[in-house]
């Protein structure tokens, strides 16, 4: 995980995760420590409706329950389980098309030796009935053979498939662990992976990396007024648009709650603004309706913060710079972008 908040909002939040623990009377240690302070950074969307629904069925936070928070989102063991799953199979699988493979090298072996026999046996054949019963056994032990040859095949096919099938299924388990289930961006995992990859790539040739954090104004007003169904709506729509309009190599992702972040890779400031400005209006001029009735709503805005990667500045530091500029942008009356054009001070445009 990256962490944007600075030294006091991060002990805020590590108060309020002791804090927690104490009142459910659970161990304060890492895993128990992690699930509560994700959960009150409030970037972990999924976790927060997960323990939100726990508490309003007035289920206690146990400690196998928050044990069972933390496997679920943040050590992966579903992954992993699915992974060990379709290893076995891959080991079954290679199994299988080795023996068939050997199965096929003796057969082909043996005919080869009866050929050898056929061969001798056809040198020192004087008469025509004799040739015959040599060509009869030979076409016979070919059958035998093609037929055999033919059950190979079939298996190999087979083995084929499963292959196939098992490739899908890694496909789907990495997809599911790097994509958030509501708006089907990126989750943070693969966020946190695509930005650190982003600026390695970035440190090394020297190309520039920008940051936007964007955040749908009044999310919570809304949310409370239309209900959480349309608020889902609108959720979707964001991430929708925003997928739809970053270039290939960009990565679009739900950062939490209702913002969301954009890695642009080779992308310079001025491109990064133009493009969250075009964003911004983008979604501005759409106007939300009920999808049971059709009836308007109105509109949603966003203000977004945009950052230039600084080499050797730390990612926690980037995210930070980028969370300003949209503070900033929100402050000063929101629907709007502002960047953050220097890491060492506080400066906006």
């Amino acid at each position: 995980m990256l962490f944007a908040e600075g030294p006091q909002a991060a002990g805020q939040l590590a108060q309020q995760a002791m804090d927690r623990m104490r009142a459910e009377a659970v161990a304060p240690h890492p895993h128990n420590f992690t699930v509560w302070y994700a959960y009150y950074s409030g970037r972990y969307p999924d976790l927060i409706r997960a323990v939100d629904i726990i508490a309003s069925n007035g289920l206690p936070f146990t400690e196998a329950r928050c044990g069972d928070l933390y496997h679920k989102f943040f050590a992966a063991d579903g992954e992993l389980q699915a992974m060990q799953e379709i290893g076995d199979k891959l080991t079954e699988a290679l199994a299988g098309i080795a023996s068939t493979l050997s199965t096929a090298g003796n057969d082909a072996g043996n005919f080869g030796a009866a050929l050898k026999t056929f061969q001798g046996q056809a040198e020192l054949s004087d008469t025509l009935a004799q040739l015959r019963g040599i060509i009869r056994v030979m076409t016979e032990q070919a059958q035998r053979v093609a037929v055999r040859n033919q059950f190979l095949q079939t298996q190999l096919t087979d083995s084929a498939h499963q292959l196939e099938n098992m490739r899908r299924d890694l496909d789907t388990v990495r997809r599911e662990a790097m994509t958030d289930a509501l708006t089907e961006l990126a989750n943070r995992k693969q966020f946190d992976q695509a930005l650190r990859e982003a600026a390695a790539a970035a440190m090394e040739d020297g190309r520039p990396l920008c940051l936007l954090m964007i955040d749908i104004d009044f999310f919570k007003k809304f949310n409370d007024n239309h209900g959480h169904v349309v608020g889902d709506q609108v959720l979707k729509l964001v991430g929708r648009t925003l997928k739809d309009s970053v270039r290939g190599r960009d990565t679009a992702a739900r950062f939490g709650g209702e913002e969301f972040a954009i890695v642009m890779p080779e992308c310079t400031l001025d491109e990064a603004l133009a493009f969250a400005e075009k964003t911004r209006a983008t979604i501005a001029n759409r106007r939300i309706v009920k999808r049971t009735s059709g009836a308007p709503i109105g509109n949603i805005t966003l203000s977004v913060g945009v950052a230039l990667y600084e080499p050797g500045e730390s990612l926690g530091r980037f995210i930070q710079r980028a969370d300003e500029a949209l503070y900033v942008a929100k402050h000063e009356g929101r629907n709007q972008v502002r960047a953050h054009v220097h890491a060492g001070e506080a400066a906006f445009v």
